[in-house]
């Protein structure tokens, strides 16, 4: 099955607008060809459901109608934001997620996920501080100490930049194991490294050899209409639909 290289917006069942830039991740894949960052990559699953290749990255260009199609959903959507990277990482491309945010900063916020595989380039991160993008640096104790490194250091050339820059945890509660507590200690660093913190909980089956090791503690929540196993590290993360959410995925509110 041939992945659609158009440019596109869609909302997706937790109610995102998603803008992707680009469909696939290469360097996430490559890294962890075994299901993606961290075995458990939602979107890697999802494309493998529906017969794609994640590991190729592919950049999606637009098209005149497309343009229209794409501005006509977000001035009729709810939300004041629409997300880059919600089924591949946008760093794999900058220059074209930088001209996205650009054409269409008028409308909503752009809101760019990413985990920085290819670092941007100078001159694209004064294009997003003039769109006004908020970026949300995806990092989680579960990363080598190389990759939360080098993603931390690109968070703070967010903030030295003027963006709004968001640190997304994809969080755990991990059991008392000597692994489990080195994590624990990263991950509450990472909650209190400073600026915005997004807690996003770790969805995770029950049958992961982590958590029958008693690495990675989990629990039955609600996650829209259905139960899924997942691990919560502090009471009250939210795991809902995205109209719900008090995070909004750290776009200032008009009111701040």
């Amino acid at each position: 099955m041939r992945l659609r290289e158009d440019l596109t917006a869609s909302v997706n069942i937790k109610g995102v607008v998603d803008v992707d830039t680009v469909k696939g991740c290469t360097c996430g894949m490559k890294a962890y060809p075994d299901g993606g960052c961290y075995g458990l990559c939602y979107a890697a699953n999802a494309w493998r459901r529906r017969g794609l290749d994640f590991t190729k990255s592919v950049c999606r260009y637009p098209r005149a109608d497309g343009i229209k199609e794409i501005i006509k959903i977000l001035k009729q959507h709810p939300a004041k934001w629409f997300r880059v990277g919600t089924m591949g990482d946008p760093c794999h491309f900058w220059e074209l997620t930088a001209s996205v945010c650009e054409w269409f900063c008028k409308y909503k916020v752009p809101v760019i996920v990413t985990k920085h595989w290819i670092p941007i380039q100078d001159k694209e991160l004064k294009r997003l501080q003039k769109a006004k993008a908020t970026v949300n640096t995806s990092v989680s104790a579960l990363d080598t100490d190389e990759e939360l490194s080098h993603r931390l250091e690109q968070h703070a050339r967010m903030k030295a930049a003027g963006l709004n820059a968001v640190l997304r945890v994809v969080s755990a509660k991990f059991g008392d194991t000597e692994l489990g507590r080195l994590r624990t200690k990263t991950q509450d660093r990472l909650y209190r490294f400073g600026g915005k913190v997004i807690d996003n909980p770790l969805r995770i089956p029950a049958t992961d050899a982590r958590v029958r090791s008693g690495e990675i503690i989990v629990k039955k929540v609600m996650d829209l209409n259905a139960e899924v196993y997942c691990s919560i590290a502090r009471e009250g993360a939210f795991t809902g639909k995205c109209s719900e959410c008090p995070d909004q995925c750290g776009v200032e509110s008009e009111e701040t």
